[in-house]
Parts: structure tokens; C-alpha cells; sequence
């Protein structure tokens, strides 16, 4: 309860620094419907009264009362529908800018990756719409209570009995709150299901994927198995609700019996001379206003409930985030000996075992290293680590003989320079697509062109390109897609007089061809030799056994332990794994 304060707390200040005088207004709207209510009731009342006495004075006073109430309800009612629309949606906005800041903000990729995570954020996402009504619902739930409390004072008035309709009302309470179990237990069940339903529709509408889909004709069949997830998500939120309506029928049935015997009571006591016929509409009135107080109070605490679902998942994100930026200190400006790893073991959530064994390498400082070995030895996920992306299970990987864990996340990685087999395509100009690789120089012109002609990229002459023709620009092959990766990657190699420590690419070539992969990793070679002064380590991954032969070290990967490593001639002479490979590789290309 004490986070759902704190989270109401945080809010409704998002809310007060977004319009301070339209959240003020709003405030008192909601507030004041409270006495406008009490006042329709008690106009009534005095009606009757007033006409069955000849009273004149006291007809005039509940007309004007009546009609003053009625006229400021129907007037603040569009008023307050549009505040809280306008409040909600800004307010709603900024909220998740603030869940993906979080998300994106955390170094690693654990939680990008491993599913009852990513369940957890993306809850925020689907229930923000309720965590920006909430300084509302919580209001609007206020003002309900208090509501309910002067109309029960008021039902008091006439004959204290009636103060059990009260009672009743906490029994269609209890049936809501059930119902909202019910339907948070569902939705919560749901997440995943949904989840991988918008994944299947996305197949479908990303070109990289669609083109396969097409190929294979599999739209039919994805569409199929994304309806089943949707079926099945639909199902289960239908059978929630449905069990939930089932408690609160009976709830309100209750509550009708209720008010037929109170009706019953005021019958009683108009026979008995003891009530007026003013006082018997009073109690109508005030009945009816009751359960529709109900149901607004109703609706109030479902809509915080609902933002209280969220509750657990924004702490817990918070949490996430501020225990991975630990606070470190900078690194070296270069490496005297190197980068080492030490034992490690690496294990991805919900496996049941690891993908790395015992790792120890020692990366030398100015050295060129080559990591080769079969799809899923485990290259990729070493240099993940290496870059701070994954934590390790077990060991340590030191740079200089400090712990990497002790380095600033965000100072090391401002030290590294690399590529994934995975790159990103951004749709972007190339000045800035290849430019984001060192924000800063973003609008250097002559950085990025420099970057682009080192990676032999295309559209060097017209970095103003835009790319992407679902953006009217043109539409790079996947050869000079990775090409501009390759340049971006590069832009901290070619700014500034600090260069990377670590430049790592992971299959930075897959989409081209033997010779040009050949001439890319000699550029290469030829920087890492240059930057051996400031001991930056160069590590490259690839399935080319003829182009890693020009590394300074080659370290063989086999399911997840190392099996060789050497130079080229040391692992030809001892004609093990990686002789055998290089030969095969080599009499194909010939």
C-alpha cells in the first residue's frame, strides 16, 4: 500500500506541473459535484413540501435551488469530460517517456530479453492510460465516500433504519473488488499471449520478415496462430468478467431488495403521520442518487485498482534500473596489459545450463583477436560480455587487472567502438545514420565521411541521403546496410584523439562476399596496428577462416568452452579443429 501511495504521490505532481491552473480547476469540479448532488436531493424535498403547504417562499427557494444545481451540473459536466481528457492524455504521454528512459536507460539486456521481464515493463506501457487518471479516481473515489456519507445523513434524517441501504452498498463493494481480482488475475495471465500475438503481426508488416512470410506463403497460417492468441487472451479475460458480473448481479439484487423495503419503511412512517410526502421523495431521490453514488464510487476504485496492478511493476523497474547503473569509476585512458577473463561461466534466465564454461582469455593489450567456432559456441554472448551487455554467472573479467563491475557502465562503453551480425538499419540521412555512432560529432561532416570511406560504405558523396524508401529516401542492399553499421562503428575511431579501447565486431561482414571481407578486416588490421600506442584491443568474430588468419591471436570456441588458441601457424601445426576447418574453407574458395 505504501507504493501505491508513492506512485499516487509522483502523479499527481506529473499532473500539477503540467497545467497547475487546469488540474486546480478540475479538482474543485470534482469536489464540488458533491454539494450539487445533496442539493438536487434537498430542492426535491422542499418542493413537495412547499406545494402540499401552500408554502410560496419555500417553493421559490427549492425552484431556484433546483434549477441553480441542475444548471452547474449539466455545465460542468462537458468542463470536467474535457479537463480530464486533456489532464490524462499529457499527463499519460509523459509517463511513458518516463517507463521507456527506464527501459532503455538500463545497461544490460536481461531485460530486454528474458520474458516475465519484459511481461513486467510492458504492463506499464498497457496501463498507463489508468496510472494517469489516478490523482482522478482517487479523487473521484474521495468524493464518492463523502458523497455517500451526506446522503446517508441525510436518509438518517427521515428514520435511521434507511442507514442500512449503507450496508448493502458494502456488499456490491465486496463483489467489485472481487470482480477486480478476477480480471487482474486474467490480464495478468494474458501478457504473454498478447505479447507474441502483436510479435506474429509484426511479421507481417516489417518488410525484413514479410519477405519470407510472402515467399513461403505463411501469412494465412501466422494470421491463424495470432487469432488463437488472441482467442485464447479474450477467453479468459470474457470468463473473468462474466464471473465478476455474476458476484456483483447479485450484489445489486440485494441492494434493489434493500430499497424496496426502504421504500416500504417511508410508506410506514407517511401512514403514521410520521414522515412528509416531501420527505418519501427525498428518500427516493436520495436512494437512487445513492446507488448511482455507488457505482461512481465503484468505478472510481476499479480505475485505481487498475493503476494499482502497475503498482508492483514500476517499483520493481526503478529498482531494476538503479542496481544496474552502479556507480564505478572511469576507465583507463589506455591498456598497458590488457583485458582478461577470468573462470567465466555465463547462464541466460530460466535456462538450465550455461553457454559459457570456464572462460579464461587473456585479450593483450594493441592485439587483434579472433573468436571462430560453430553457430551457438558462444561468441556472440562473450563479447556481450565483454562490452558489459550480460553480467557473468561466475568469474570475473578484469581490463588492467580492475574489475570490469568496478569500471562506470556508461564510462566503458563510451571506450568501445563496435558492430553486431545483427545491426540496426536506421532509416535516417546518412550524415546521421552513421553519425549516431559518436553523437557528438553527429553533424561533423568530415568525420562521417571519413568513417564512411574506412568501412568503403556507400553514399559518401551525398551524406544528406535519406534512407529508406518507406520515407520516400533509397532503399541500401543488406551488403551496404552493414556497410554503414560498419561506419558508424567506426566514427570513434576516426573523432578525437582518445580512441576506443575495445572495438569489437561481431560478423561485421556476413552480407559480403569472401574478397570484400578480406580487404575490410586488412583496413582493420592496418587501424588496430596503428592504435597500438594507446593498447586498444581489436576482437572479431567470424565463420572466415582465410581472413582471421591475419590476427594476432585466434581463440577456438566450441560449445561454450575454449578448445584451441594461438596464431594461425601454432593452430595449423598442431592440426587440430581449426586446421581442419581453414583446409575445407580454403579448397572452396579456391
Amino acid at each position: 500500500m505504501r507504493d501505491w501511495w508513492r506512485l499516487l504521490a509522483e502523479v499527481t505532481r506529473l499532473t500539477v506541473r503540467t497545467d497547475r491552473r487546469a488540474a486546480v480547476l478540475l479538482a474543485v469540479i470534482i469536489v464540488g459535484q458533491t454539494a450539487v448532488i445533496a442539493a438536487i436531493g434537498v430542492s426535491q424535498g422542499m418542493l413537495v413540501d412547499g406545494g402540499a403547504g401552500g408554502r410560496t417562499p419555500v417553493v421559490i427557494a427549492a425552484v431556484v435551488l433546483g434549477a441553480f444545481a441542475y444548471g452547474i451540473s449539466l455545465s460542468v459536466g462537458r468542463i470536467r469530460g474535457n479537463l480530464l481528457i486533456f489532464l490524462v492524455s499529457r499527463v499519460r504521454g509523459q509517463f511513458n517517456e518516463r517507463v521507456q528512459r527506464d527501459v532503455s536507460g538500463i545497461p544490460t539486456l536481461t531485460h530486454l530479453e528474458h520474458g516475465p521481464y519484459i511481461d513486467r515493463w510492458d504492463r506499464l506501457f498497457r496501463d498507463s492510460q489508468a496510472i494517469a487518471a489516478m490523482p482522478w479516481s482517487t479523487l473521484d473515489a474521495v468524493v464518492a465516500v463523502a458523497g455517500l456519507a451526506v446522503t446517508v445523513g441525510l436518509l438518517a434524517t427521515v428514520s435511521p433504519a434507511l442507514c442500512l441501504l449503507a450496508v448493502l452498498g458494502l456488499a456490491v463493494y465486496a463483489a467489485s473488488r472481487r470482480a477486480d481480482a478476477l480480471l487482474r488475475t486474467a490480464r495478468d495471465g494474458a501478457t504473454e499471449p498478447l505479447r507474441r500475438e502483436r510479435r506474429l503481426h509484426e511479421l507481417c508488416l516489417t518488410p525484413e520478415p514479410a519477405k519470407e512470410v510472402l515467399l513461403g506463403d505463411g501469412a494465412a497460417a501466422l494470421g491463424r496462430d495470432a487469432a488463437a492468441l488472441w482467442d485464447q487472451a479474450a477467453r479468459r479475460e470474457t470468463g473473468a468478467r462474466l464471473r465478476g458480473a455474476a458476484w456483483q448481479a447479485l450484489a445489486w439484487l440485494l441492494y434493489a431488495a434493500g430499497f424496496a423495503g426502504a421504500l416500504l419503511v417511508v410508506a410506514r412512517l407517511i401512514r403514521e403521520g410520521r414522515a412528509t410526502t416531501g420527505q418519501a421523495v427525498l428518500v427516493v431521490s436520495l436512494a437512487t442518487q445513492l446507488g448511482g453514488q455507488l457505482r461512481q464510487m465503484l468505478f472510481s476504485l476499479s480505475t485505481a485498482a487498475e493503476a494499482g496492478r502497475a503498482v508492483s511493476h514500476h517499483w520493481w523497474l526503478r529498482h531494476y534500473r538503479a542496481a544496474a547503473e552502479r556507480p564505478g569509476v572511469a576507465p583507463p585512458d589506455r591498456l598497458t596489459t590488457g583485458i582478461e577473463l577470468r573462470d567465466v561461466r555465463f547462464r541466460y534466465p530460466s535456462a538450465d545450463h550455461d553457454v559459457l564454461h570456464g572462460i579464461n582469455l587473456h585479450l593483450p593489450a594493441g592485439g587483434t583477436v579472433a573468436l571462430v567456432g560453430e553457430n551457438g559456441a558462444g561468441k556472440s554472448t562473450l563479447v556481450k560480455l565483454l562490452i558489459g551487455l550480460y553480467e557473468p554467472a561466475g568469474g570475473t573479467i578484469t581490463v588492467d587487472g580492475r574489475p570490469l563491475t568496478d569500471l562506470s557502465a556508461p564510462g566503458w562503453r563510451s571506450r568501445l567502438s563496435g558492430v553486431f551480425q545483427d545491426f540496426a538499419q536506421l532509416r535516417l540521412p546518412v550524415r546521421e545514420t552513421v553519425g549516431v555512432g559518436q553523437v557528438a560529432h553527429v553533424r561533423d561532416r568530415t568525420a562521417v565521411a571519413a568513417a564512411v570511406d574506412l568501412a568503403g560504405a556507400p553514399f559518401g558523396d551525398d551524406l544528406e541521403r535519406r534512407l529508406g524508401a518507406a520515407f520516400g529516401g533509397v532503399e541500401p542492399s543488406l551488403g551496404q546496410w552493414q556497410r554503414l553499421a560498419l561506419a558508424r562503428s567506426l566514427m570513434r575511431t576516426v573523432t578525437g584523439a582518445r580512441r576506443p579501447l575495445c572495438v569489437l565486431l561481431d560478423e561485421p561482414s556476413a552480407a559480403l562476399d569472401p574478397l570484400a571481407e578480406h580487404e575490410l578486416f586488412r583496413r582493420f588490421a592496418e587501424e588496430a596496428a596503428s592504435a597500438r600506442a594507446g593498447g586498444g584491443v581489436t576482437v572479431l568474430v567470424s565463420h572466415r577462416y582465410t581472413t582471421v588468419r591475419m590476427a594476432d591471436l585466434i581463440v577456438v570456441l566450441h560449445d561454450g568452452r575454449i578448445t584451441e588458441q594461438g596464431t594461425h601457424d601454432d593452430l595449423m601445426a598442431n592440426d587440430g579443429a581449426y586446421a581442419h576447418a581453414y583446409r575445407l574453407q580454403e579448397r572452396a574458395y579456391r
